[in-house]
This record gives C-alpha cells, structure tokens and sequence, in this order.
C-alpha cells in the first residue's frame, strides 16, 4: 500500500502542480484586467465626446466587467500558489512513504490534499475525475502513514 500511496501522490503532486499554474495566472490575469479597467475608468474623460463615443466606452467598460466578473481572482491566484506548493510536499509525502519515514509529515500532507482536492470547487470547477484521483491518493497515503506509525508488523 505505501507504494501505490507513493506512485500516487507523485502522480496528483504533478496534476496539481499543472493546475497550480493554471489558477494563478488566470487569477492574475483577472487582477491585472480588473485594475486596468479601473485605471481606464478613472482616465477616461467622457466630456469631449459625444454620444456614440460615450456609448462605445461603457460598452467597453461593461465588457470588461463581465468578464472578469464578481470572480475572487485573488483568491484564485493563492489556490494556484497553494496547489504549486502541494506539488511539492506531495512528492515529498511520497519519498518519505517509500522510506518509510516521518508518519506525522505524511498525515499532514494527506490532509492538506484532501484540502486541495475539495478547494477547487470553491471556484466553481466541476469534481472530476482528477478529484477522485487525488482523494484516494490522500486516503491511502493516510492508511499508509498510520501502519508506519504502528511501527513494523509481528512476524
């Protein structure tokens, strides 16, 4: 079990390092198009123009509005920092299974995958496949960290 556990966790670290990426720079791109909105709001002065010319630049404006929309770009961008670091411990979760080694490091990573797993929905993405994937993961490198824990196994 600890090294499908490993296998596994080495596997979810990668998808959620690739997703990871993913959410921060879409994250930061709606961070950087909402402030520039703002700014062009801002420095905008609408009292040269005449009519169609106002009518364009709210257009514009509303446009840019829905497409970032009410979104929680920030927040999107720090699940994105979060899940790179999980790539991280995961593998590091995984080397520590394969030694069989620092029980409690393993159940904190376990933990702190299931967060990730679950977290993505907090910003409207479906639970797929991948999400499965990782919660078994996490699950078996619990179950894992805990016969480590137990120490090794009567003859």
């Amino acid at each position: 079990m600890r090294i499908a556990a490993g296998v596994l966790l080495i596997i979810v670290g990668i998808m959620n390092g690739l997703a990871g990426m993913g959410y921060a720079a879409a994250g930061g791109a709606g961070e950087l198009a909402k402030e520039a909105a703002a700014q062009a709001a801002a420095n905008t002065d609408t009292s040269k123009m005449n009519a169609e010319q106002k009518a364009q630049v709210e257009k514009a404006q509303a446009d840019i509005k829905k497409a970032t929309g009410d979104a929680n770009t920030g927040g999107m961008a720090i699940f994105g920092i979060f899940l790179i670091v999980m790539l991280a411990l995961q593998i590091a979760g995984a080397v520590t299974l394969f030694m069989q080694k620092a029980a409690k490091f393993i159940m904190v990573v376990a933990v702190l995958g299931l967060v990730a797993e679950l977290g993505g929905m907090a910003f409207g993405v479906p639970f797929g496949i991948t999400n499965i994937l990782g919660i078994v993961a996490s699950i078996l490198a619990f179950l894992a960290a805990r016969s480590i824990a137990a120490g090794p196994a009567a003859a």
